[in-house]
């Protein structure tokens, strides 16, 4: 029995391997990489690095007079790390551009199930952490890395190949039910890690996808209303029976009201005013009294970090970089709309969704207009985990685009071929 398990996986795998090979990139194929939003997201993953650094200083009485008493003077282990992380991010993102995408959403019920093996062995194996929190394997004495920020990419292949699969759009509450099971269950794994930040992801993939597949308007806003009235008595629950240490209650409560809690709520007060302090063209990376050298703002080179690019770069420098990820956005959107086929246009709207949502939560949270959650910055926070997903998916993005255009450049070629003929 489990000779012929290990025979028929060898048979499998074999067979992969030369689908891989017989659908690899070409020189040929590469001419159709999408350099622009290479080079967009290059250039946020280096100012991220810088922002590390800033957020990461240490103070100083006096601003450096050159780049490299800069570098003497301040530590650099985060931003090499960083570094590091970018770099495997690279070499991520080349694995995911040369798999043929079809590929992976043959996989993709394999796929599924090793993402709730691992969700459910993080919950099992991961320490204890800020707020109860068990998201974290640890990698070593330094390292660690995070499960669930991988699945998103995981999902967003899944859902793409469930959504792709559809004959037609969702008609009937009972369809739409089956797929909130399929998208609920590992939900629910990264919610008990508890991992609110994580599941919002996950459920804004998710109803992007449902949205754009053309499921019915009114089952929408029954569904739509229907979580907004269990959300009333959610929320009566927590506020009446929670204790008052109650960590996420007391984020929510911080966030409606942080005057409030002068304490609890340092970090929201303190990076608002760092935002306000970096004034147009902002203090420096490097600045005397900044609040990234005074450590005023906890976690700000990973969740906080927006607040630490406006105080070092400015309102110019914080809207600079918004215009890159609104470019970001639209690009995706520009390319998902280029494809015909189905399951590739899918994975990039979820990739778009993906950043979208953290994108949205991470400035909402800093600025005051979102609830604070653990949600990085794309290419920009801190962590390893998050930026080599993100660069994943930029690598199935570039899959679905060279092999998508060059496929239409052959079908082009061949037809004006028979033309002549």
């Amino acid at each position: 029995m489990v000779r012929t398990w290990i025979e028929n996986f060898r048979i499998w795998a074999k067979a992969q391997v030369q689908t891989i090979v017989d659908n690899r990139l070409t020189r040929r194929m590469m001419r159709y990489f999408d350099w622009p939003l290479f080079i967009i997201v290059m250039l946020i993953s280096l100012f991220g690095i810088v922002c590390v650094f800033s957020a990461t200083s240490s103070e100083v009485v006096e601003t450096p007079r050159s780049i490299m008493e800069m570098l003497e003077t301040q530590s650099t282990y985060y931003p090499a790390r960083q570094l590091r992380n970018l770099l495997v991010g690279l070499v991520m993102m080349v694995i995911f551009t040369y798999v043929p995408y079809k590929l992976f959403g043959s996989w993709s019920n394999g796929i599924y199930l090793l993402n709730l093996a691992v969700l459910m062995l993080t919950k099992l194996l991961a320490e204890v952490g800020r707020g109860g929190m068990q998201a974290y394997l640890r990698v070593g004495s330094e390292s660690a890395f995070q499960p669930s920020e991988f699945g998103k990419v995981a999902m967003i292949i899944c859902f793409a190949k469930v959504f792709s699969d559809r004959k037609k759009p969702i008609s009937k509450l009972r369809d739409l039910m089956q797929m909130g099971i399929y998208m609920g269950i590992p939900t629910f794994l990264i919610l008990i890690q508890p991992d609110f930040g994580t599941a919002m992801v996950y459920a804004f993939v998710f109803i992007l996808m449902i949205y754009i597949s053309g499921t019915k308007r009114s089952l929408l806003y029954r569904i739509l209303f229907a979580a907004v009235l269990l959300a009333i008595p959610v929320w009566y629950y927590m506020r009446n029976t929670s204790s008052g240490d109650n960590f996420r209650l007391m984020r929510i409560m911080m966030w409606l009201h942080p005057e409030n809690y002068p304490d609890d709520a340092r970090q929201i007060i303190n990076g608002q005013i760092a935002i306000g302090s970096g004034g147009l063209f902002g203090k420096g990376i490097v600045s005397p009294g900044s609040f990234a050298s005074l450590g005023y703002i906890s976690d700000d080179h990973t969740d906080f970090i927006f607040a630490i690019v406006c105080e070092s770069f400015g309102l110019i420098g914080g809207l600079a970089l918004v215009a890159a990820y609104i470019l970001i956005v639209a690009r995706l959107v520009r390319l998902a709309l280029s494809v015909e086929d189905p399951y590739g246009a899918y994975v990039i709207f979820g990739v778009m969704a993906m950043l979208l949502a953290h994108i949205i939560e991470n400035i909402g949270m800093v600025i005051g207009l979102l609830p604070v959650t653990g949600i990085p910055l794309p290419f920009v926070s801190y962590g390893g985990s998050n930026l080599i997903t993100n660069f994943a998916a930029i690598g199935l993005v570039q899959n679905v685009m060279i092999r998508t255009r060059y496929r239409n450049r052959l079908r082009r070629i061949h037809t004006s071929r028979a033309i002549r003929l």
